[in-house]
Order: C-alpha cells, then sequence, then structure tokens
C-alpha cells in the first residue's frame, strides 16, 4: 500500500461534514427543482445544494458494487481488482506529427489512426480517441465516438460536450452492440465528466451526465484538482476535496437514477507554484491519485486515475521517471483504470511515438508487479547443488523451460554497444518504425455495413449532410 496512512472513513466523514453544511452548486433550474422535489435542500438564490447523512449512507447502499467493462469480442469483463487497466490519454486539441516530429492541431484522421494503433497495443485495454478532431467542428465528439466503435473491439471511453448530442451517441452504442438491453448486459463504454473543485460543474456537464444517466450508461465522477489552488495544498486535504465533489454526485445520480453504474475517478495534481501551471509529471500526482483509489474502493467502486503522465516535451529520460513516478503508486494500490498513455507536454499533445513505447513500459511494469511468489523449489535446489561451485544453470531443462518468464522489452535497446551503433536508429526512429508497420498492416474487424449506415447516418444530423465515412 502506498498512502496506508490515513483513514478512508476519515475522508468520508470530513466529505459528509461539507455537504450538510455547506453544500455544492448546481447551476440549472430544472436540475435544481429535480432535487428539490427529490429531499434535497436547495437555496435556489444561491444555487446551492445540501445533503443530510442519510441520503448519502442511503444512495451509498443502492450503489452497484459490481460494475463491468467489456471487449466487445470477448465475453469476459476487464479484470478489475486484479490488475490496473491502462487506458488511453485524451483529449488534447494538439498531436505530434508522426513525420516531421513537430507539434500541430490534431484532425479527424489522427482520432482514425491513433484508435487503430490503440487496438494493435497489447498493453492498451482501454480506448479513447486521445485526441480532438478540431476539423470537425462542435460536433467534434460524435465524430470521434463513431470512429472509435469502427476501429476497435476494446472497450472506450468518452464523453459529448453538449447535452443534445448524448442521445445521439447513445443511439450508435445501442445500433453496435444490437439493442439497449444488449448493451446493459455487457457495457463497453463509459463517459466521464470532470467538475470544476470545490463543489461545482457547469450547467452542459451537469445536463450531459443526467441524459447519460437516463440511457443507463455507466458515468465516471472524475476531478481534477489543483493542490494549493482549487483544493488545499496538503495532499490529504486535497484528496478531501475530490471526494467531497464526487460524493455529491454519487448522491445525485442514485437518487435520480437508482442503480446507474458509476465510477470514481481523479485525474488531479498540485500546482507548480513557479510556472502556475499542473504538472502532470509529479510525484504528488501519482500520491493524491493514488489515495483516490482507496477512496473508490472504500465505496465498492472501480477507480480511474490519472497517472503514467509526463510534463516531458519528447521522448526523454524525464518522460521514463514521470510515467512511472505517477504509475507505480496506482498499480500499487490496484487502480482499476491508469489514465494517460501516449500523453507527453501535461497531457497537452499525444504522441504517436510516445505511444508505442508506453506499452513497452506497461509491459515492464506489469512483470514488475508480479513479484515473487513462493513456490516448491525441490528442483531448484537440486540443480544448486549440483553445480556448485562455478556452474552454470545456462543448458538445464529448467532454464529453458522458466526462463520465458523474464520480460522481454519489444522497444528497449539492451544490445552490446557496438551493435547498437552499427543499427544507427535512435528509440525515436524504433518507435517511429513500429507505427508505421501497425498503421498499414492491422486491421481492425469491421462493424456490418448496416450499422455503419445507421452510424453515418447519426452523425449527418449534427454534423451535416456531407459527412460521410472513409473506407
Amino acid at each position: 500500500m502506498v498512502l496506508n496512512n490515513f483513514s478512508p472513513q476519515l475522508i468520508h466523514e470530513k466529505s459528509v461534514e461539507i455537504l450538510t453544511e455547506v453544500g455544492f452548486c448546481v447551476p440549472e433550474g430544472n436540475v435544481l427543482s429535480r432535487l428539490e422535489h427529490s429531499g434535497f435542500i436547495v437555496d435556489r438564490d444561491h444555487q446551492m445544494v445540501r445533503l443530510t447523512p442519510e441520503m448519502v449512507e442511503s444512495a451509498l447502499e443502492s450503489l452497484p458494487k459490481d460494475v463491468k467493462l467489456y471487449d466487445r469480442a470477448d465475453e469476459t469483463p476487464l479484470p478489475f481488482g486484479e490488475r490496473s487497466s491502462f487506458m488511453g490519454a485524451g483529449t488534447p486539441v494538439n498531436v505530434i506529427d508522426l513525420e516531421i516530429g513537430a507539434r500541430r492541431a490534431a484532425t479527424r484522421q489522427d482520432v482514425c489512426d491513433l484508435v487503430t494503433l490503440q487496438d494493435a497495443l497489447d498493453q492498451v485495454d482501454i480506448v479513447r480517441p486521445t485526441v480532438t478532431a478540431t476539423d470537425q467542428g462542435e460536433s467534434s465528439d460524435l465524430v470521434e465516438i463513431a470512429e472509435m466503435l469502427r476501429r476497435t473491439s476494446k472497450p472506450m471511453v468518452h464523453r459529448t460536450l453538449a447535452p443534445e448530442r448524448v442521445d445521439a451517441a447513445a443511439e450508435m452504442l445501442f445500433s453496435v452492440a444490437g439493442g439497449e438491453e444488449a448493451f446493459k448486459q455487457r457495457p463497453f463504454f463509459v463517459t466521464l465528466y470532470c467538475p470544476i473543485s470545490p463543489g461545482y460543474f457547469t450547467p452542459e456537464n451537469v445536463l450531459c451526465m443526467l441524459r447519460w444517466a437516463e440511457h443507463g450508461i455507466p458515468i465516471t465522477l472524475l476531478p481534477m484538482t489543483m493542490g494549493g489552488a482549487t483544493s488545499p495544498a496538503t495532499l490529504l486535504g486535497e484528496l478531501v476535496v475530490i471526494n467531497t465533489d464526487i460524493l455529491a454526485w454519487i448522491v445525485v445520480l442514485q437518487v435520480l437514477y437508482p442503480g446507474i453504474p458509476l465510477l470514481y475517478g481523479s485525474v488531479s495534481s498540485v500546482l507548480d507554484m513557479r510556472t502556475g501551471l499542473l504538472p502532470l509529471g509529479a510525484p504528488e500526482r501519482g500520491m493524491v491519485n493514488s489515495g483516490a483509489a482507496v477512496m473508490a474502493h472504500h465505496y465498492g467502486l472501480p477507480s480511474m486515475c490519472g497517472g503514467f503522465s509526463s510534463d516531458a516535451k519528447e521522448l526523454d529520460a524525464q518522460a521514463g521517471f514521470e510515467k512511472a513516478v505517477t504509475a507505480v503508486p496506482l498499480m500499487l494500490e490496484r487502480a482499476e483504470i491508469i489514465y494517460g498513455v501516449g500523453a507527453i507536454d501535461a497531457g497537452s499533445s499525444i504522441s504517436y511515438l510516445q505511444m508505442v513505447l508506453d506499452d513497452d513500459l506497461i509491459a515492464g511494469l506489469r512483470r514488475m508487479m508480479q513479484g515473487i511468489r513462493e513456490h516448491d523449489l525441490d528442483e531448484e535446489m537440486e540443480l544448486i547443488k549440483s553445480r556448485t561451485p562455478r556452474g552454470t544453470f545456462l543448458g538445464t531443462k529448467h532454464t529453458r523451460r522458466t526462463f520465458r518468464e523474464h520480460w522481454q522489452p519489444a522497444i528497449l535497446n539492451r544490445d552490446p554497444y557496438e551493435t547498437w551503433m552499427a543499427k544507427g536508429e535512435t528509440i525515436e526512429e524504433v518507435c517511429r518504425r513500429k507505427v508505421q508497420e501497425i498503421l498499414i498492416q492491422h486491421h481492425p474487424p469491421r462493424l456490418p455495413a448496416r450499422v455503419e449506415a445507421e452510424m453515418e447516418r447519426v452523425v449527418r444530423r449534427h454534423v451535416g449532410e456531407e459527412f460521410h465515412f472513409e473506407p
């Protein structure tokens, strides 16, 4: 355990104290009316809502504790509770161009290519568009969801930025699933929304969440608190804000939509007081978000936590250090979903090269997390005794049978110096070649033509009649 010196119950009690004494803001009149009618304590003048302790406990009792997420091609859900699943980052407006290595605005084609890349990478368990298709206008979120559905069967995560597009997104999801009930039996999509801490969601996000809940689609509550700016600077104080923002909407959603599946998330960090920026490679990010994973498990919920992230601008030593230092605490706390594959520059850009390197790093980290397991040593003892002193184990049947347990990197280089020099490839060049190979050779299974045609019609209603899918 990483943060084993705090009491989850203490954090819960402090959150309840805030929610009963101060409350949280709901800046939408119709929603305030619904909450008031449902028994919440509403101050309309200040758009504030308070809870009672009894409401909190009742909501937690009705909270589903068996939330699952599926690959459409697999009847087995992700192994929540057994190991951490890794997810693509998202969704900045910038991408690092694959060929020239410079930052530029991301496009629909980048969404397509990055989804294909995630589909091909063995260690990426959950897919995001990872970038915003800046060439698709205000309804880019629907285009991004559609292109994900066309290019991967892996579980996926995204959101819409306007409530009127939630219905269209749900229509596409249900069409792919074979109906609404089929989706609910094996959900493969989760949405997510970030509050403005402390205690505020935008009206649009409030309406979006409620619309998703109407459809029964799982929702992640995902604060991005900034320690020292939007929360206290101490990690424990920051965790109180994170938990309070989530707990408030657990109660709202469970009261209005009993049994709606929820995930407990945090992509928080601490403010860098020198720059005024939010560093996503800070060790404190891994620490506070691992604390959020502890709180998720306290409530019996799966967690989605920001980590495996970096402030570096390229594939360098800083990126490697920060990716590890923000991922390991989450893996130690068994965070169900770790959110950050492919991101650099504090999440403001996505890098094709970083994504394939991240896949290699995740494989190594997962091997490390297996630890050393006790087993019968009779065969090893016989070997050791027979080869002492100065004997070799290299040619033994035991070695030939067991050495494949050792991790072998696909990208990282272990060649002798002379071999490395003779190859003449930098790690960037190795990663670029890997990306290019995947984009040429990997062909995700396509949806039936009937389903694609229906999705195309749905997107056209929002984007325009000129919209069509590329082959």
